[in-house]
This record gives structure tokens, C-alpha cells and sequence, in this order.
């Protein structure tokens, strides 16, 4: 795997025994998990590496306006002859906002159907932390497959955004992102899953 997918290994600075058993209990609270992340960067730096990127590939930034019960941080589109490509984008500092974030495009989805693309944006992660949410520890990948979401991973440091998970219904965009073969990392996880479930269906 890229390691760009990596933002930390999972382990604490101090150290403390007492702050680990914190956290491993955390875990376990709500109705998702609590992961040990740092965020590696602000909101605001990965949404001025988005907003480039963006331009860049030759789309116009648009008022990011609520959309039903959410309002998207950014809302860009291209057009190509009669096509029009459009895009809201929900940007989060990590996993552990993941879920809200996806929570957002989905109600999104309710008012704009199929008329978007419907996109997680989130700074470098920890490879281990995503698939555990994805597929191993949780199961988010079912979702976000089954409402044709796209989860992408903007990295302000180098300048470089990939698309993970889903694909823009612009292909030009396979021009733009760092490393498009980073989208067979969502036939990485699906194998996993289609593993999950046969494991489960014998248990």
C-alpha cells in the first residue's frame, strides 16, 4: 500500500499506561469506534490543497449552498460539451469524523440523487486505522460502495490528492490525481469484505 496512506502508526507519545487503557476504552464507546489519531493537518490546509487541485484540473468553485439537512465545504464543476460535472466535497480532519462526513453526503444524496458526485475528503491516514474502519473493526466500505460515494486523500504537505475509494464520473480526473492506481486499494478492501462475509456466513 502507498504509504501516504499512513498518517501515524497508532501509537501513543507519552506512553502512559493509564492514557492507552483510556483510549482502548474509548474504542469502545458511541456507535462507532474511537480511533487513536492524530489529525497531521488542519481542515483549512487540506481544503487550500483541494481548492488548487481543483482549479487546476479545470473546475470552477462554485457557492458551496446547503443541500437539504447539510451544507457541503466545497462545491466546484466542469463542463464538457452539454455535460455538466459537479461535486460537493466534505472535508474532515480524520477517521474519527469519517462517519460524519459520509453521515452528510448521504443526506445530501436524499435532495440531489444522482445528479452529483458525492465526495469524503480527508489528510494523509493511518493505512491500519482505515481498513480497521472500513472492513476489518467496522463495516463502512458496504455503504459507501452501496451509495456510490467517493473517499478521497488530500495531502497538503505534498500537494498531491488521489481518489481511494469510488471514481469520479469526470475520468479526465485519471490525468490529474498523483497516483490513480491508489483506486485499486478499494478492490483491495471489497476482496476483504467478500472474505468477511463467507467467514461469517460458515460461522
Amino acid at each position: 500500500m502507498d504509504s501516504r496512506l499512513r498518517g501515524n502508526d497508532g501509537r501513543t507519545k507519552t506512553g502512559r499506561t493509564s492514557d492507552m487503557n483510556t483510549k482502548k476504552e474509548n474504542t469502545q464507546k458511541g456507535w462507532h469506534r474511537i480511533y487513536e489519531e492524530e489529525p497531521l493537518f488542519r481542515r483549512e490546509q487540506v481544503e487550500k490543497t483541494l481548492r488548487d487541485f481543483l482549479v487546476y484540473a479545470g473546475y470552477q468553485l462554485i457557492p458551496a449552498d446547503p443541500i437539504g439537512f447539510m451544507k457541503p465545504d466545497l462545491n466546484a464543476y466542469r463542463n464538457v460539451g452539454k455535460r455538466r460535472h459537479e461535486m460537493i466535497f466534505v472535508i474532515r480532519e480524520g477517521i474519527n469524523q469519517a462517519v460524519e462526513g459520509l453521515r452528510d453526503l448521504a443526506a445530501a444524496k436524499c435532495f440531489r440523487k444522482d445528479s452529483l458526485d458525492y465526495v469524503l475528503v480527508l489528510p494523509p491516514v493511518s493505512e491500519h486505522y482505515l481498513i480497521e474502519f472500513l472492513i476489518e473493526k467496522e463495516d463502512w466500505f458496504f455503504p459507501i460502495k452501496d451509495h456510490l460515494l467517493q473517499l478521497w486523500l488530500v495531502n497538503p504537505e505534498r500537494e498531491t490528492v488521489d481518489c481511494l475509494i469510488g471514481w469520479p464520473r469526470d475520468d479526465d480526473f485519471k490525468h490529474y490525481f498523483s497516483n490513480p492506481n491508489l483506486a485499486g486499494f478499494a478492490t483491495y478492501i471489497a476482496n476483504k469484505a467478500a472474505d468477511k462475509i463467507m467467514k461469517e456466513e460458515f460461522e
